[in-house]
């Protein structure tokens, strides 16, 4: 989702009228903790998640765990809720993703993206996903949000927070971004990972507190990789992501000279109409990762279709400080908790 404004302000208007609806948010979280057991998943998973709404950078994080999981000779997989595909909502069994098959329409854009490098499945029953990637092979999964839903324990929590945007106003939805009670979700991390300069007001305290509850603080960057470009050629950006200014600096960050740019609410669904704009802006198109898995598929001779074509794509990474110290911890502390089943994690 975007990140509406009034979540950085303690006063604003909208901020002040939905504090009720905070309050019966609040209460309808802490029912379903209370009520809601969390069973083991007998198999090693780890949880990616956040303590706000909006765009953090989790899709890159999974990635990098995947990735080092790879590298120790283990068969990741990644569990998704599948967020905005059609198949989400459905409560059969759980649909590994396949990119020559799926859209993003059926099984939302991130899995869709995740799915050229890792196995993925997606399901409203992150148990029924589990299943199904054992049964494929998978020996460890990460879960791709889903920190807040108490129904499943996890190995490891490693929660991801934008420096930029930190815990905005403080507040729990919807009058902030906040998902849970800032204690309790703190209670539950092992890690926190924070993205970008650490430039938020809420971040101070946040650090401090972490360390009152002994969760460990890393920082990370998402670098891009500067598509290939002739000299001196600019470009138009486009992008429905939930930060977009996260992509402009991405792109100026890696070189990319931009004579315009243009953006979309999260996950967006482009039309032919605006794909037929954005093809007459008279210079090379550069767009996301995860926009061009919503682009893809589209029927060949269609607007959208040639826009997929004539787009480049920003690919990014993620670099962690000091990788090797949360890796360690995140090994030793699965390894810990595989071997005592009777653990709580949530």
């Amino acid at each position: 989702m975007s990140e509406p404004k009034f979540w950085n302000s303690k006063t604003h208007p909208a901020t002040l009228a939905l504090r009720p609806l905070s309050g019966v948010y609040a209460l309808a979280e802490g029912a379903k903790r209370f009520f809601i057991k969390p069973q083991h998943p007998g198999k090693p998973v780890v949880c990616v998640g956040n303590l706000t709404a909006g765009g953090a950078g989790k899709t890159p994080t999974v990635d990098f765990l995947a990735q080092h999981f790879a590298a120790q000779g283990l068969s990741p997989a990644i569990l998704s809720r599948g967020y905005g595909g059609q198949l989400s909502t459905t409560s059969g069994p759980a649909v590994r993703v396949d990119r020559d098959v799926h859209t993003a329409s059926q099984v939302g854009d991130e899995p869709l993206m995740m799915a050229a490098d890792w196995p993925v499945y997606i399901s409203p029953d992150r148990f029924a996903s589990l299943r199904a990637a054992l049964a494929q092979g998978a020996d460890i999964a990460i879960k791709d949000d889903g920190f807040q839903n108490p129904s499943m324990q996890h190995h490891f929590n490693l929660l991801v927070i934008d420096g930029a945007s930190g815990l905005g106003n403080g507040y729990m939805l919807p009058s902030g971004p906040l998902r849970q009670p800032l204690a309790v979700g703190l209670s539950k991390a092992d890690a926190l990972l924070i993205l970008g300069p650490p430039s938020h007001a809420s971040l101070g305290p946040l650090i401090a507190q972490c360390a009152s509850q002994k969760v460990a603080v890393f920082y990370g960057h998402i670098i891009g990789h500067k598509p290939k470009l002739a000299a001196g050629e600019k470009a138009f950006a486009y992008c429905g992501i939930a930060k977009p200014e996260k992509f402009l600096a991405s792109l100026e960050a890696s070189g990319v000279a931009l004579v315009g740019h243009r953006a979309f609410g999260d996950h967006h669904v482009f039309s032919e109409a605006e794909a037929d704009d954005l093809l007459q802006q008279g210079a090379t198109l550069i767009t996301t990762q995860k926009d061009m898995a919503r682009l893809s598929g589209a029927p060949i001779g269609s607007k959208l279709h040639a826009l997929a074509e004539q787009s480049e794509v920003l690919k990014i990474h993620l670099d962690i400080e000091n990788a090797d110290a949360l890796m360690r911890l995140l090994d030793e502390t699965v390894k810990a908790r595989q071997a005592n089943q009777s653990y709580t994690s949530y």
